[in-house]
């Protein structure tokens, strides 16, 4: 994991966490599948939150731009 995408990481992690627990409190129901199909759409709302931030993020030059080829 490289260094300077570190804090992002974490904090796309603390992102899914608290809009997963916040869409599970708001619908009411905490019913197994609810909760399952709640987490799966945190996971994808926090990984498209994390893609955001890092392309504005290097947009803004505040993260080494990526090279070619490379992830």
């Amino acid at each position: 994991m490289s260094r300077p995408l570190l804090p992002l990481k974490a904090g796309a992690i603390v992102f899914t966490l608290l809009w997963t627990a916040w869409m599970t409190w708001w619908s009411g129901s905490f019913s197994s599948a609810n909760v399952v199909i709640l987490a799966l759409c945190g996971a994808a709302v926090g990984y498209l939150w994390y893609r955001a931030m890092r392309w504005q993020f290097e947009r803004m030059g505040m993260l080494p731009r990526r090279e070619n080829g490379t992830k």
